[in-house]
């Protein structure tokens, strides 16, 4: 189980995404490289209020989510 990343806590953490030409989103973990592509539709499911005129979103994910949207192989510290 993912304890930290660059050495935080993972209660809650904060992403930042940009939207693509194509309309879906690339979702980062402020602070990596590491993101994933998320369709209009999904990214609704972490950031709500979210508008289809936005490019840009920041948010903060809990734990449980960042592991289910970036799996267990991050660049993370293991505790």
């Amino acid at each position: 189980m993912i304890n930290r990343i660059n050495g935080s806590e993972l209660n809650a953490v904060s992403v930042n995404g940009k939207k693509t030409v194509a309309g879906y989103w690339n979702l980062y973990i402020e602070g990596t490289e590491r993101f994933v592509n998320l369709s209009p539709e999904a990214i609704k499911q972490y950031i709500p209020d979210l508008s289809a005129k936005r490019r840009y979103c920041y948010g903060e994910l809990l734990g449980v989510e960042i592991e289910g949207l970036f799996g267990n192989d991050l660049e993370v510290i293991a505790v």
